[in-house]
């Protein structure tokens, strides 16, 4: 009966916002539940057919002239959309094959003889240490916001992985969110879980890979490689460098392993999504623990931005955004209810993350 109950429970958290329920009742090992529209009637309809379907719940809405009458199965079915799986397996190609073509672009003479070199580079071993490395990180990321929303009856889409013709081979991935945070308990959780799951990952892939990274001079880098100095690089980057491959000589740089170019991929990206910025993760989370003065703290973020553009001026993209989308993030259904110890400490763990991780001067 407990777990009857508890179903019946995620189900009605699924249409509160958006009905009024008079009436639940079982039949056979069916759910019932006779709703009144709170809202305008075909918005309604259609973000609950869309919500219980991303839920995966099997389902049948009837209206009449009273109301609304659901039939539903209490069990929801995993399935994973035919599109999401799609994008995965594009990006997993991407970030496999662009990077290491973009290192061999220019190589030769040709763009045939680039092909030729990257398809060489590729049956050698280049680019699979990095693919996995950093596909872990995203994937654990976005399972973590998945698993958290599911745990509070906020049903989510599976990740959308994005395929980009950039020098990682990905633009990352997104979840949606189909239905409203209830508290800010639950906005803190959700917001946090995804940054701090990723972000372990990319801690273990970085230390694996700066153990098999290497300090050279300058002169025997080749015309594809990245050259990494510690200038402008987070805290984590610095200690962790200096204490797994030492102080780079001058005129000498760091030449980072696969492993460890995405373990310090996941670090910023990991950053990026905890600014405090709107609907970012990390929007999220002040609004979860501030509340009202998270706009403040997403203006002061997107001016820091701005500044910062100056030596790295991909920053600007990200201030744009901030701008664009907005800096303030939208109050839950129930602000007032207190947070609990786990949502606070998940919150300032987050925190901290962003300020160990965050890198002033990514690319210069």
């Amino acid at each position: 009966m407990e777990m009857h109950e508890r179903k019946a429970k995620a189900i009605v958290a699924l249409l509160s916002d958006l009905f009024e329920i008079s009436a639940v009742y079982r039949q056979s090992d069916r759910l019932m539940f006779s709703l009144s529209f709170r809202f305008e009637h075909k918005r309604s309809l259609e973000m609950i057919k869309d919500r219980l379907q991303t839920a995966g719940y099997d389902f049948r809405l009837d209206e009449g002239d009273d109301g609304l009458l659901l039939d539903i199965n209490p069990n929801p079915r995993v399935k994973i959309p035919v599109l999401n799986i799609v994008l995965f397996v594009v990006t997993l190609f991407t970030v496999y094959f662009v990077p290491v073509f973009l290192r061999h672009l220019g190589a030769g003479a040709t763009f045939g003889q680039d092909l030729r070199s990257t398809f060489e580079a590729l049956a050698a071993g280049e680019g699979l240490v990095f693919t996995a490395a950093l596909i872990s990180i995203l994937f654990v990321h976005e399972m973590g916001h998945y698993i958290a929303s599911r745990r509070r009856n906020i049903v989510t889409s599976w990740p959308f992985f994005i395929p980009a013709p950039n020098l990682i081979g990905t633009f990352g991935a997104i979840i949606k969110s189909k239905s409203p945070f209830w508290n800010r308990r639950d906005l803190i959780e959700v917001g946090a879980a995804g940054p701090i799951a990723g972000w372990v990952v990319a801690i273990a892939w970085l230390c694996y890979g700066l153990s098999r990274s290497v300090i050279l001079p300058l002169d025997a880098f080749g015309p594809g490689d990245m050259v990494f100095s510690m200038d402008g690089e987070s805290i984590l980057m610095r200690a962790f460098t200096w204490l797994l491959v030492g102080s780079a000589p001058q005129e000498h740089f760091f030449k980072l392993s696969e492993a460890a170019f995405a373990g310090w991929v996941g670090l910023l990206v990991t950053a990026i999504n905890l600014l405090p910025i709107g609907q970012l993760d990390g929007g999220h989370i002040i609004y979860g623990l501030a509340r009202r003065r998270q706009h403040i703290m997403g203006k002061i973020a997107t001016a820091g931005l701005v500044l910062l553009g100056f030596q790295s001026p991909m920053w600007w993209f990200f201030a744009a955004f901030g701008l664009f989308f907005g800096m303030s993030h939208p109050p839950t259904l129930d602000d007032h209810r207190p947070l609990s110890r786990t949502a606070t400490l998940m919150g300032w763990i987050a925190l901290g993350i962003l300020v160990l991780s965050f890198t002033p001067v990514p690319f210069r």
